[in-house]
């Protein structure tokens, strides 16, 4: 029945071709069309991630919450050693948050004053490239950093000093006249209005809190891997001292933005899977009616329907095989291309992606899992729109089909 079936293909080429054509068209564009529209998102949420928050973050419980130095850690905790050693985690970031006022002259300003480790910080978030001005800090200077608009707004310079005021732990006066090394640009204007790096150390000694952290940030190998490395973690803290929040949880809005777009991606693709199935469906239906009298006399001579259906099944499902397969080979180069060497914005369009805090570009999204959603997806439909073409070889009216 293979044979036969394989050796029915190639007595009419063209009619193969074509056939086999619908579907790798079909599955060639549903990728394409997957990648840009997942690309897209993939990047914009890495890239407000990676700008800050990360995919992951553990606090003491109920910081989130109340966002106090009374839920602050101690950062020696020998938990963190035992995160850093899970296979999906890359590393971890602590740091040391809360508000503060700046001033300068007789300009104020509630600020974001963040501790960190300049090297671990600038494996995670890049920091150092996006400094337009001075210089980036380690963790034996006394100086700070700020975000560009911030310093616009209280006119402040590289070499300036900036005064903050805050409350530190266990309600102890926090006030400083730091130097300003560095102006950073942050992509996203939310940030960018109002943050202030210190190095751990000093940002420690400023809010009284010597060897404390308020948050750790999971770096992880693969984003893809979030919800493994969670549940490894989960396994490794104490729920009853600390939470764990993913990115989800963190930022809501993003979260349903993403789910907004994943909606709307899925309204899309179906009206392509709606298209794809009438495509498919009309190509095959025209193939079977073009053999209608081949298939008459092969029942005449003595063949059973049913092997008939078999046969023409077997010679469909090869052609759908070899559409899906060029199809998918046909793909990955293009999705692999525009991944890695992606469509740049025009000028105008920069301008609002950076808006958000993206690279004005749009990537696809090199992920093996999508494109062989669309393989199978695709073979569904073709497997569906099938039914009705084998049907009618099934009824075949054998007096109207010998009539020519």
């Amino acid at each position: 029945m293979f044979k036969l079936a394989w050796r029915n293909l190639w007595r009419n080429k063209r009619r193969t071709i074509i056939t086999a054509a619908s579907v790798f068209f079909a599955v060639f564009f549903a990728i394409l069309m997957r990648g840009f529209k997942h690309g897209v998102m993939v990047h914009l949420v890495d890239s407000v991630l990676h700008s800050y928050t990360g995919y992951v973050q553990i606090h003491k419980k109920g910081y989130w919450d109340n966002k106090t130095f009374e839920y602050s850690m101690t950062a020696n905790d020998s938990v963190f050693t035992k995160i850093k050693e899970i296979k999906q985690v890359k590393g971890i970031i602590p740091r040391l948050e809360s508000f503060s006022l700046a001033s300068s002259g007789n300009k104020t300003k509630g600020v974001i004053t963040v501790g960190i480790d300049p090297d671990l910080e600038n494996e995670f978030t890049e920091l150092h490239k996006k400094i337009v001005s001075g210089k980036y800090f380690t963790n034996k200077d006394t100086g700070v950093i700020l975000s560009e608009r911030l310093s616009k707004y209280l006119d402040l310079k590289v070499n300036d000093s900036i005064v903050l005021l805050s409350q530190g732990y266990h309600d102890m006066g926090a006030n400083g006249i730091y130097k300003i090394l560095g102006i950073v640009k942050l992509p996203a204007s939310e940030f960018d209005n109002q943050m202030v790096y210190l190095p751990l150390p000093l940002a420690q000694d400023y809010y009284s809190a010597q060897g404390r952290i308020t948050s750790i940030v999971v770096d992880l190998k693969n984003p893809q891997d979030m919800d493994k490395a969670i549940r490894k973690i989960n396994k490794v803290i104490n729920s009853d001292a600390y939470e764990m929040m993913s990115w989800k949880e963190m930022l809501i809005e993003l979260y349903q933005q993403y789910l907004g777009n994943e909606g709307s991606g899925i309204i899309i693709m179906s009206l392509l899977y709606l298209i794809v199935g009438f495509g498919v469906f009309g190509t095959v239906l025209m193939l079977i009616a073009e053999r209608r009298h081949e298939f008459g006399i092969m029942i005449i001579l003595g063949m059973q329907r049913r092997r008939l259906i078999r046969l023409v099944g077997t010679e469909l499902t090869f052609i759908c095989m070899i559409g899906l397969l060029f199809g998918f080979l046909g793909s990955v180069p293009i999705v692999a291309y525009f991944h890695f060497y992606p469509i740049h914005m025009s000028a105008a369009m920069a301008k609002s992606y950076a808006a958000f805090g993206m690279e004005p570009i749009l990537p696809t999204a090199w992920q093996l899992d999508y494109m062989l959603q669309q393989v199978y997806i695709v073979f569904g439909i073709v497997l569906v729109v099938l039914i009705y073409p084998l049907y009618s070889v099934y009824k075949l009216d054998l007096t109207k089909v010998m009539r020519r």
